[in-house]
């Protein structure tokens, strides 16, 4: 017998080597991303690092005995170490910011609005992720095994505690902090509790906290993934099976959420499906049905369940005034902001971002909001390149230092 996270107890299936021979849609799923080897002082451009950098005290309680955080560069850091441009993904995101593959390609390179001719860029896999940093599918010292779900419970504050340890050994004296949703929470938190490096910051379509539409729709997903038989109580991975179904079924809630009422009626309106279902048909399937099940499939090719649970979860204790009150916390803020919201999203409404920017504005900081007109909601700060570029590279080209001499921009990490 086992115990689950929750105290109980269950009997373990134990899978052969068959396991290997099933059904490929059941077959087990591996989406361990492995720590990178540590890099040394020359790597080009994106290729995955990795830095271990110790253990860390959690904001929760407890603690993590060793840490790892696995991430990529782009740019060269300068003499002074202010020319630093940390990069937030969102939640199911990676450190492949940039270049083939990259999900913010179009905004971060030469000449684009985070220029790497003038700016180190830096973007990290988050802690409680599963694309090379520790987090839940990582080996438990104390057992040999996957945490599972004997992961602790982890919070924003503690990805970016875990952050200010790898820049600060990269040599990085001042950072821009931008990101967007789980991103923008933690810009936002790099901002108030970290303002000693931040030269500037900029939390896209986030406001101070996760409101409670978006609390209900995250804890549907965790529920479809701890429904599913193949999580056994999240040890699936020591078990050889994985829950694909339920994180399937999360994901396809989760994309809901990213499009807007127009989009929605734009992309797909009441079409009958135009790609095959990868489920049964059960009176006929509309296209809408099969951009859903069709993202709830890829998701599970390269995400971590468990990851799932702990990083939505972390989204829903996020609260900008926790432990002091909003007003103490936003007063902390020492560096040009950009707060930036979409017309149409409906998870993080942009009069509610809006109005956190008045709130930090009443109280004499340098802010500046920017709405995008877009019928895309929430995922426009992922799809609508040229209002992306038109709100950012003003800001960027305002807080990044100026350009340094040839000499000093060969200064490499």
């Amino acid at each position: 017998m086992k115990q689950r996270y929750d105290g109980s107890v269950y009997v373990p299936v134990v899978v052969g080597s068959s396991a290997l021979s099933i059904d490929p849609a059941r077959r087990p799923h591996l989406h361990v991303v492995p720590t990178p080897q540590p890099g040394t002082e020359s790597v080009p451009d994106g290729e995955l690092q990795a830095m271990e950098i110790g253990e860390l005290e959690l904001e929760l309680g407890g603690r993590l005995p060793s840490v790892t955080l696995a991430y990529r560069t782009w740019g060269k850091l300068n003499e002074a170490g202010d020319n630093a441009v940390l990069v937030l993904h969102a939640l199911t995101g990676d450190s492949r910011a940039t270049g083939e593959g990259g999900w913010w390609t179009p905004l971060i390179g030469p000449g684009r609005a985070i220029d790497t001719d003038r700016a180190f860029v830096v973007c990290s896999n988050i802690l409680g992720g599963c694309q090379g940093s520790t987090g839940p599918s990582s080996i438990d010292p104390l057992t040999g095994r996957p945490y599972g779900m004997r992961f602790p419970l982890i919070t924003i504050g503690d990805m970016v505690n875990a952050q200010r340890r790898l820049v600060e050994r990269l040599g990085i004296k001042k950072l821009v902090a931008i990101g967007g949703s789980i991103g923008g929470f933690q810009a936002l938190e790099w901002a108030t509790r970290h303002p000693d490096l931040v030269r500037a910051s900029a939390p896209l379509a986030a406001n101070g906290a996760l409101p409670p539409m978006g609390i209900a729709l995250n804890e549907a997903g965790r529920r479809a993934i701890m429904a599913d038989p193949d999580w056994r109580g999240g040890e699936y991975q020591s078990e050889g099976v994985f829950p694909a179904d339920g994180l399937a079924i999360a994901r396809m809630i989760a994309m809901t959420t990213f499009h807007s009422h127009e989009s929605m009626w734009m992309r797909f309106g009441r079409k009958p499906a135009t790609r095959p279902s990868l489920y049964p048909s059960f009176g006929g399937t509309f296209d809408v049905e099969g951009y859903i099940h069709y993202h709830g499939a890829a998701l599970v090719r390269r995400f971590d369940a468990n990851s799932h649970l702990y990083l939505t979860r972390a989204m829903d204790l996020y609260d900008v005034g926790r432990d002091g009150g909003e007003e103490y916390w936003l007063s902390r803020i020492s560096a040009p902001m950009l707060l930036l919201g979409i017309r149409t999203d409906w998870l993080y409404p942009p009069q509610e971002i809006k109005a956190l920017a008045d709130r930090i504005a009443a109280l004499g900081k340098d802010v500046t909001y920017v709405e995008l007109d877009s019928p895309h909601g929430h995922d426009a700060f992922l799809k609508e390149w040229d209002m992306m570029t038109a709100a950012i590279q003003p800001f960027m080209d305002r807080v990044l230092p100026a350009e340094q001499s040839s000499e000093a921009s060969r200064q490499s990490v």
